[in-house]
């Protein structure tokens, strides 16, 4: 049997619960200096949840919390519908909760692409580098970047490295025919 125990932080009784999971604690969940780890079922069928995760990363959690509730509603998983950011749906205070999604316009693009146009010919790693400072300064995104480097190795491929042949040292028939039934 659990003694009933009280929290040294602020003396209210500790929960039988608690004490028979962690029977050494001395802190009510309120006072728990610990995080709490988040517990999430794992559908492996159809209509079947047979195991659970434990998520204790601190980033892993918030990442969870966030696509908390944007499950199945019709068309598409959890994971597609958090992946396009939706707004949450209404908050415990009533009030909406709205995400911030940054646009990047295509004229960004464009403007990018005109710079790296210049380049392509005479300086390809300047061209890149253009590419690659417009990603870093936020102008464009990691899906316009990627287009605008598949256009420069387009227009102007990466140079071939040539294959260097290896010249293969002759080896002894018989040392061949030992080894190819080798088990």
């Amino acid at each position: 049997m659990v003694t009933q125990l009280k929290c040294s932080k602020c003396n209210s009784k500790i929960p039988i619960g608690r004490l028979k999971i962690i029977p050494n604690a001395k802190e009510c969940v309120k006072c728990s200096s610990e995080d709490l780890n988040l517990v999430r079922a794992v559908i492996t069928g159809k209509t079947t949840y047979s195991e659970w995760e434990v998520i204790k990363n601190k980033e892993t959690k918030e990442q969870m919390k966030r696509l908390e509730g944007k499950g199945r509603r019709g068309f598409g998983s959890m994971l597609y519908r958090g992946s396009r950011q939706e707004p949450s749906h209404k908050s415990t205070t009533g009030s909406k909760v709205s995400l911030y999604v940054k646009t990047y316009p295509h004229s960004k693009l464009e403007k990018v692409m005109e710079n790296v146009m210049i380049w392509i010919d005479s300086n390809r790693s300047k061209a890149i580098s253009i590419i690659d400072k417009a990603k870093v300064n936020d102008n464009i995104s990691e899906r316009q970047r990627k287009q605008a480097m598949d256009i420069v190795e387009v227009l102007s491929p990466s140079p071939k490295i040539p294959k260097v042949k290896v010249k293969q040292d002759n080896i002894d028939p018989d040392v061949i025919n030992a080894f190819k039934y080798w088990k």
